[in-house]
């Protein structure tokens, strides 16, 4: 098992003084070794000699300095002085031996950390987000056995992570992962990656013990739903070239988003010398691409005039980079983007950009992105997501920016607003909670529908967190609102609230599955444990 350690600044300053203080305790004791022995007829005292004499004092056994003294002060200091350095050298070297029993003991007594699994870039990215978030992460080699998983503390950890680069040593660690007794009342959450995003949803399920939470994510998957999101097209003319499964998925998502907005589907030509059995395979597992998309299928690539979005999607990234450059120069002039699909060479397609050899070009770096998409359960990629819903009911309404400060995009916010969004999605997994509900990463748009009773509960609960949200900014309540002084109508009870300001409040728990969907997560009922 590998232990990743950050080394502290203080064990690293008192190794340096250590190693100071023996530099210094060897030129003192070779110059009181100097003085003592410069008229001595029993030792040697040639330079070679009081080389020899001084190095044995760090062993307590050096022939001059076994007489008793007295001796010239520098001397005095060296022979106490080497000692206490050799029995330092010696624990040290003691540590080191035992680190990594050390290490497996401190995992295996370690509580509510994330262990991630795998040798994968994939896994070294996650595990650095998630020491930037702050927190505590053992990192381990695949693991496919009870054994290894359980010396990583996984009895006591909050989440565990399997990334290795294959599918079936993922499935293995989950399997794995099963088999360790939890320790703690809390359930782990495992997230293993699959290249096939369809086995994922196979997968899941109520075959798991009821104390681990189990989801299978696809990185490519995770990665399509972010960009798309990020993208937000909008009658752009869309290209993808490449049905790797990041191509596959940015089809499927391109889809849900045309359906969710109910404006009809969008047209995508695809690039791809297989893409009629691969798009065939499509529809008929995914009945959404049909209804979302209209496609048109080409063998290879032909400039598109007046293309607006083109995804590059390749996995062999030489190919997928030289596609991009050459798509970059035939996309509309004022509005095109060509956005390439990289993962080890992300930093290279960077570097094209910032030096300006391109500017109608942009690079997703898929491990980056879904990692830290994640490294957190609330980002604010989920915040964005009720945002979003937010400027599509008020638009309905036929609320337009001029009459709602509120009906801006994300970046142009005021950061108040953003907070507002961020306190309302981070609230969810709470709302969820106390239906015996959670979320999990997912790319497929599960129906889900609370029970009439949780509706209004959970109404409740939102209106009252609201309340507290507001109250905390500084409103308060006034029969007609006023944005400037901060008077709100609806800062009441909720017995004291009309039926019409009570549904606003139900709206909200009922976006919950949408808003969800579109930030990339479903909502799961809990397994029931049974006696």
């Amino acid at each position: 098992m590998r232990v990743v350690r950050t080394t502290k600044r203080p064990a690293l300053l008192v190794r340096g003084l250590f190693g100071v203080l023996a530099v210094v305790s060897l030129v003192l004791g070779y110059l009181g070794l100097e003085e003592y022995l410069a008229a001595s007829t029993q030792f040697a005292h040639r330079p070679i000699d009081l080389a020899y004499y001084d190095l044995q004092l760090f062993v307590i056994n050096s022939g001059p300095v076994t007489n008793g003294g007295p001796y010239p002060w520098p001397l005095e200091i060296s022979r106490f002085l080497t000692p206490a350095i050799t029995g330092y050298a010696l624990v040290e070297a003691v540590r080191l031996l035992f680190a990594g029993e050390i290490a497996r003991r401190r995992a295996r007594r370690r509580a509510r950390h994330i262990v991630v699994c795998g040798g994968s870039a994939a896994a070294r990215t996650l595990a650095t987000h998630l020491r930037t978030a702050g927190h505590n992460v053992v990192s381990i080699d695949s693991a496919r056995d009870p054994d290894a998983l359980a010396a990583a503390g996984l009895a006591r950890a909050a989440r565990l992570y399997a990334c290795d680069e294959e599918t079936p040593a993922n499935i293995a660690t989950v399997l794995a992962a099963s088999l360790v007794p939890r320790r703690v009342r809390a359930p782990l959450e495992v997230h293993a990656h699959v290249a096939d995003p369809e086995l994922g949803e196979a997968l899941r399920g109520d075959r798991w013990r009821p104390e681990l939470e189990v989801d299978f994510f696809s990185l490519d998957g995770v990665a399509a739903k972010q960009v798309v999101a990020a993208e937000e097209p909008d009658g752009d003319q869309l290209v993808v070239i490449g049905l790797s499964a990041f191509g596959r998925a940015l089809l499927l998502e391109l889809a849900r988003r045309a359906c969710r907005a109910g404006e009809g589907p969008v047209a995508v030509t695809v690039v791809d010398a297989e893409g009629d059995a691969v798009i065939a395979g499509l529809h008929a597992r995914h009945p959404v691409l049909a209804d979302g998309c209209v496609l048109t299928v080409r063998p290879f690539y032909q400039p598109e005039p007046g293309a607006h979005l083109v995804f590059v999607c390749h996995d062999d990234e030489e190919r997928a980079l030289r596609d991009g450059l050459n798509a970059a120069a035939t996309v509309d002039s004022t509005r095109g983007t060509v956005i390439v699909r990289m993962a080890q060479l992300a930093g290279v397609g960077e570097m094209i950009v910032q030096h300006g050899q391109e500017d109608r070009l942009r690079f997703v770096g898929v491990l980056d992105m879904a990692s830290m998409y994640l490294s957190e359960r609330i980002t604010d990629s989920l915040a964005r997501a009720v945002h979003r819903r937010y400027l599509r009911d008020q638009t309905a309404l036929g609320q337009t920016q001029a009459t709602n400060g509120s009906l801006a995009g994300w970046d142009d916010l005021p950061e108040t607003l953003r907070d507002a969004n961020r306190a309302q999605a981070a609230s969810i997994e709470q709302k969820l909670a106390l239906t015996g509900c959670r979320m999990v990463p997912s790319l497929e748009e599960v129906p889900f529908a609370f029970e009439p009773d949780e509706v209004e509960s959970l109404a409740v609960t939102e209106h009252e967190r609201w309340m507290s949200e507001r109250r905390s900014a500084g409103w308060r309540y006034g029969p007609i609102r006023d944005n400037q002084t901060k008077v709100h109508p609806d800062l009441r009870p909720w017995e004291d609230l009309g039926e019409e300001e009570r549904q606003k409040d139900r709206n909200v728990v009922l976006s919950l599955p949408e808003i969800l969907a579109d930030a990339g997560f479903q909502i799961v009922r809990k397994a029931r444990r049974t006696r």
